[in-house]
């Protein structure tokens, strides 16, 4: 193996080797079940009583806060039975205002001295009913886990936690009981309290008969806290506050358009098989190589659907360098592809699979290192488990030409949503599982995500009743959802796409023009500059984007390289997924964003802090070989640590077979065990992971198992507090693993293998340590790369 040159500064050249996605989370219990009767409810009454005791006395140290008495809510958690608890504290003192999941309650308290509560409380502990020798109130008390005061975390959204006093753009949703002056006078003194707060009311509705009291303001951030503190207020959410506005957008000149650097001679090509593009767009002409069309007729772009993914391919995500005028670098050549008639679908004269197969074809011949496809057939989801002859013959392709194939997981429309739970709903319906050709094996599908806050664009009108489906970095509503063949993770990567719009006011799902969209070049019509949209069209070319910065760094990498850094460097996405266990809601997750989300800047560069080491090989079936990494000093000290790996393949592949893939590989990672001692371990288990390794194996996730389908896999353990002993967990032993299904005996398969150690940047760098080490390691030839004979 080689080693890549050390780059200059803290950007390093690599070294070889639960929320709910409803707008409003709350939910209504479900009824049923019953209060528990407890072997002991005296010690139980005590609890409660010194709980409540404990929130009075801290309630009576409170002042007022933005010109409000703060009043007395308590949040009460339930027992697992407490689907019947909503009757239960009627005449109690307590007024019902929200129900959060299955077991918490939140009640406003009338008297903040809990009279009526706590003398039922005494009954509770002392008396007993006449009939059932139960306690008395066992039906209110026996729910009761345990009882506490409203704190700001519990409506304060996390995004908006340690801010400093720079405005935000918040949804304030107050809190609404039966009672509607109660209600209406919530919402007055709300409004009174973002006055005081210096905060702008934008819009506000109370239609407190229907449950609803929100009101949208600019708020400084360091004055949300204070908001929370009122105990009005049921939630604060951040709304996202685009850098551009929609009539900018939509008027934008040639001169305000920032500069674009052109990529070298030799940059790598960026095939976009689409509609087509205009070249002369400022955004794309100066990277602009070529443009082809499948029937021989004008490749231009009359839709605009192709230029608006070349942008994106070339430039990344557009808002911030459009906002600040700052200088564009094209990151690579861009080679047009259009197969898309005007109404941006296939021609019907021929077979849409000819069609495409020919576009990456003539994309191949024209030295396209990356291909990108935000294209496919919606009308016939991938519905497993049977393979289709699509993607057999794109995988083929690829592998057979070293190219990285980049597509779109295809698009859910608006009207298939009604604004709540689409996350499930999304992984139940097969019409909205991924479009042909995403599910194709050795490409890369991606899946979009909800739009970051400074993407898109500010509406003409704010208005209250109009909101994002989903929080930035969730997984979209648009995006169509795995798994892929032989139930891979598909889609492997995420990116922003854009996301609906709830509209309360209609009670639909739609498209917003400005609203959860993302901007890039428009080419449809000549005086448009830019336009917003929605979809994975728009989050692929950025998946294709990171590819073509990493082959511009390192053009001697191979394309199972380049994926499995992109693989190997994507950050989680926040988990929307409930399920009966926490593995399988894992695994559903999986299907909607894949390993994770996309980072071109982590996939480009290491750092002080976070270290790739890349190794490609060959390894013959029913083999293994093993990597020996030193563990740097830093991953000693105090302070979170992590270990990620990337692992891609280019095997063959058979769409008449439902064993699809000719062999698998797997990776397994052990510490504080010699390579030597691992390497004799699997081969006494005939190449297998040997039990007597099993306390030294890195807990991976997801498992070796759940990522074994697919030829593209990412896995991290992440320990975020001191877990390493300098004498006991000096190394790592990296196992790859390969296992023939139908492969012909003796043939190799080609791989790529990224490592990543990362440690927080509180602690000591890590690059020095690690390059010094493996300078030395390769030259003395300390790195094994062992290959074991599996037994039969």
């Amino acid at each position: 193996m080689t080693q890549l040159s050390l780059g200059a500064g803290d950007a390093h050249v690599h070294l070889r080797l639960t929320r709910a996605l409803d707008p409003k989370p709350r939910r209504k219990l479900v009824r049923g079940g019953g209060p528990e009767v407890r072997s002991d409810h005296r010690s139980h009454a005590r609890d409660i009583r010194a709980q409540l005791a404990k929130t009075r006395e801290r309630h009576k140290t409170r002042e007022r806060i933005l010109g409000i008495d703060p009043e007395l809510i308590l949040v009460v958690e339930l027992n697992a039975k407490a689907a019947a608890a909503v009757d239960a504290f009627d005449g109690a003192g307590l007024q019902l205002l929200d129900v959060t999941g299955a077991r918490v309650m939140t009640l406003f308290a009338d008297d903040a001295e809990l009279t009526e509560f706590r003398q039922r409380l005494d009954q509770y502990e002392n008396e007993v009913t006449d009939k059932t020798g139960n306690p008395r109130f066992l039906n209110l008390f026996g729910y009761i886990e345990t009882v506490r005061r409203l704190e700001p975390s519990d409506v304060i959204d996390p995004e908006l936690e340690d801010l400093d006093n720079s405005v935000v753009r918040v949804d304030i949703e107050c809190w609404t009981p039966d009672n509607r002056a109660e209600a209406m006078r919530r919402h007055d003194e709300t409004l009174g309290a973002v006055a005081a707060a210096g905060g702008t009311v934008l819009d506000n509705r109370k239609d407190v008969d229907a449950g609803l009291s929100v009101i949208r303001a600019d708020v400084p951030g360091d004055r949300i806290l204070d908001l929370a503190r009122t105990d009005r207020v049921s939630w604060i959410k951040r709304i996202p506050r685009p850098l551009l506005r929609a009539v900018d957008v939509t008027r934008w000149s040639r001169d305000a358009l920032p500069p674009v650097v052109p990529p070298p001679a030799d940059a790598p090509i960026v095939a976009v098989i689409d509609s087509g593009v205009q070249p002369g767009h400022p955004l794309v002409e100066p990277a602009f190589h070529r443009a082809e069309s499948v029937d021989g007729t004008d490749g231009s772009d009359v839709t605009g659907h192709g230029t608006m993914v070349a942008s994106i391919a070339l430039h990344g995500s557009l808002e911030r360098p459009l906002h600040s005028h700052e200088p564009l670098t094209a990151r690579g050549r861009l080679v047009s592809i259009r197969v898309l008639n005007e109404h941006n679908e296939f021609s019907n004269e021929r077979l849409w699979e000819n069609q495409l197969l020919d576009a990456v074809d003539k994309a191949i011949d024209l030295g396209a290192r990356v291909i990108n496809l935000s294209l496919g057939d919606p009308k016939h989801p991938y519905v497993p488990p049977r393979p289709v002859g699509i993607a057999a013959a794109l995988d083929r392709m690829v592998a057979e030409h070293d190219v990285i194939v980049v597509v779109s997981a295809g698009n859910v429309h608006p009207e298939e949503h009604d604004g709540n739970g689409y996350a499930a709903e999304q992984l139940h319906l097969e019409e909205r599982n991924l479009a042909p050709p995403a599910m194709a094996a050795l490409a890369l599908t991606v899946g979009a995500l909800v739009p970051e806050h400074d993407q898109g664009a500010v509406p003409a009108r704010e208005s209250v009743d109009v909101n994002h489906l989903g929080t930035p970095g969730d997984p979209s509503p648009a995006s169509r959802t795995g798994p892929g063949i032989e139930d891979a993770v598909k889609p492997e990567l995420s990116a922003s796409g854009g996301t609906y719009v709830y509209d309360r006011a209609f009670r639909n799902v739609r498209q917003d023009a400005a609203r959860g969209t993302v901007v890039a070049a428009s080419g449809a019509r000549p005086e448009r500059l830019l336009r917003a949209d929605i979809g994975t069209s728009f989050a692929a070319p950025l998946v294709s984007h990171a590819a073509l910065r990493v082959l511009a760094k390192y053009p001697g990498l191979s394309a199972n390289a380049v994926r499995a850094l992109l693989l190997s460097t994507s950050t989680p996405v926040d988990r929307v997924i409930d399920s009966a266990t926490d593995a399988h809601a894992q695994r559903m997750q999986r299907f909607m964003s894949g390993y994770g989300k996309v980072s071109a800047e982590r996939a480009e560069t290491s750092t002080e802090h976070r270290v790739l080491l890349i190794a490609e090989e060959e390894l013959r079936i029913d083999q293994v070989h093993f990597y020996d990494v030193d563990v740097p000093s830093s991953f000693f000290t105090p302070g979170a640590k992590t270990v990620a790996i990337g692992l891609s393949f280019d095997p063959d592949t058979r769409g008449t077979r439902l064993q699809y893939l000719e062999s698998r590989m797997a990776v397994h990672v052990y510490r504080g065990r010699s390579s030597d001692d691992v390497q004799a371990k699997f081969a006494a288990n005939a190449g297998e992971p040997p039990e007597e390794l099993e306390n030294a194996k890195v807990n991976l996730q997801p498992s070796a198992q759940d990522r074994l389908a697919g030829p593209n896999q990412a896995a991290s353990a992440l320990w975020k507090r001191d877990r390493w002993d300098a004498q006991k967990h000096s190394n790592l032993v990296v196992v790859v693993q390969n296992t023939g299904r139908w492969a012909p005996e003796g043939k190799s398969q080609r791989y790529a293998l990224a490592v990543q150690l990362e440690v927080e940047e509180s602690m000591p760098g890590i690059y020095a340590d690690l390059h010094t080490r493996f300078d030395t390691v390769l030259e003395s030839e300390a790195v094994v790369e062992t290959e074991v004979r599996l037994g039969h």
